[in-house]
Formats: structure tokens, C-alpha cells, sequence
């Protein structure tokens, strides 16, 4: 089996869309969502492009990967950053939010403690189309080996696909034993998520949340070997930094 370095290097490449500078594609082989389904998740721009998907967490903050938001392990000018909300196309429709501050977990090291905070310079408006999601803080809270959870995003969804619509699916928990049997590593932080052979997390796909019982609580982090491959994906567990996310939050508050 490859070592662990030249897994994670390989699905940084995966996930970070390849052609940057243009449009992003779909989650693989993927069904159409629909917005008022997902109001809580956003396309993450930066220099104008779509890059990574990002979920709602507070009227001022919005939850990602790490390295979607990291340029040569520099972290990239909220200046060169903006969100779009509200909309399901990623090219127009809802509402381009600019970035305040990218608060990076202070553990992040080569896609552990893989989550970033987006601060917007002003607070969302909630709609049917825009509002927050809350997320996961308690263990009990999170999905056992084979529950389903929903995932929407714009990676890619096939060679020829439209690069527009968001798209969505079910994933289903994989067993922490086959989890890190893929990953090679022990990592508790971490939650697999299988999926059809030629289905599953793409380019584009990283910072996408996972969503179960109404309730955000993994972040799409890399794949193992190619998109739609044999193995489970791997997100980050929310749990574990639940409480960073609220100190966050609420720093972010006492500066309004």
C-alpha cells in the first residue's frame, strides 16, 4: 500500500479542483439538489473562482477545509476570497459575500485538523434559500457504522457533466476499523464514508459538510487513490473541534 505522505499528496490533488481558473464540476454521478434543501451550504471563491464547498454555521462565519484555503502552506488574503449563498448555480444567483478574516485550526498539519472558519466582513440575511445549519458537539450525535448522510456540493460529477448546478448524495458511515484500514492511520478525528463504485467526493468536493439528522457533522477532507474509487472518503469529524468552532463564533461576535 502507498505510505500515508503520498496518499495525502495524491488526494490534495484530487479534491482541489485541477483546472483552476475555471468552473468546478459535480459530486460524482450525483442527483441535481435543490436549493431549499440546502441553504446552509455555499460555493468558496477565491480570485473569482469556485475552489471548495463550505457550509453556514452562523450569520458571520462559514465552515471549510483547511487547505482550501492555504496557498503553498501560506494562508490565502481574505481579500482573495468571497463566498456565494443562496444560489445552487455557482456562476450566479444568490449573493457574493465578502471575507473578513480565514481562521485556520492552529493544529492543521498535512490534512489533520483539516477545518478553516471564514469570517464575513457583514452578517447573512436568513431566507428559504440562506440560513445556518447547527453542527454536532456531542458524541452521541454522531452517525454509527451505516447510517446514511447527505452531502451536496459543486465537484465533479463526470468527464462531461454540466459544471454548474449543485449536486447532492448519500453517503453511508463506514466502521472505523475499515476506515483506518484505507487510511493507514489512526486518526479518531476522522470519518469514512462509503459510496457506490464511481460515486463519491471529486475536484471541488473539499470543505463540502456532511449532514445527519439535520445536524452538520463532518467536513469532506480527501479521497483515497481517485474519485469514485473502491475506498471510503474521508472527512473530518466535527465533534472533536466543536468547541473551537463555538470560541470562533463567539470571538467573532464580541467584535460586531
Amino acid at each position: 500500500m502507498p505510505s500515508i505522505d503520498f496518499i495525502r499528496l495524491l488526494c490534495y490533488i484530487i479534491l482541489i479542483y485541477p483546472d483552476y481558473g475555471q468552473s468546478a464540476l459535480r459530486i460524482l454521478n450525483s442527483e441535481e439538489a435543490n436549493r431549499r434543501d440546502f441553504p446552509y451550504v455555499v460555493s468558496v471563491r477565491r480570485d473569482k473562482y469556485h475552489l471548495c464547498g463550505g457550509t453556514i454555521i452562523s450569520d458571520k462565519a462559514i465552515l471549510t477545509a483547511a487547505h482550501c484555503v492555504q496557498q503553498n502552506n501560506v494562508t490565502v488574503s481574505p481579500d482573495r476570497l468571497n463566498v456565494r449563498v443562496g444560489s445552487t448555480n455557482i456562476l450566479a444567483g444568490g449573493e457574493l459575500k465578502a471575507i473578513d478574516a480565514v481562521v485556520i485550526h492552529p493544529d492543521y498539519l498535512d490534512f489533520k485538523n483539516n477545518l478553516a472558519v471564514l469570517l464575513l466582513q457583514s452578517p447573512l440575511e436568513w431566507s428559504e434559500r440562506t440560513s445556518s445549519i447547527p453542527f454536532a458537539k456531542d458524541i452521541t450525535e454522531i452517525p454509527t457504522a451505516g447510517s446514511e448522510v447527505r452531502t451536496a456540493g459543486w465537484g465533479k460529477q463526470s468527464d462531461n457533466g454540466s459544471p454548474v448546478k449543485l449536486h447532492s448524495d448519500i453517503f453511508v458511515v463506514a466502521d472505523y476499523e475499515e476506515c483506518t484500514a484505507a487510511y493507514s492511520a489512526n486518526d479518531e478525528s476522522i470519518m469514512c464514508l462509503n459510496h457506490e463504485l464511481k460515486k463519491g467526493s471529486c475536484y471541488g468536493d473539499a470543505g463540502n459538510g456532511a449532514v445527519y439528522g439535520e445536524k452538520l457533522v463532518a467536513v469532506a477532507n480527501f479521497v483515497i487513490g481517485a474519485c469514485g474509487s473502491r475506498y471510503p472518503d474521508v472527512y473530518t469529524n466535527i465533534v472533536p473541534f466543536s468547541s473551537w468552532l463555538d470560541d470562533v463564533i463567539n470571538a467573532n461576535k464580541t467584535l460586531k
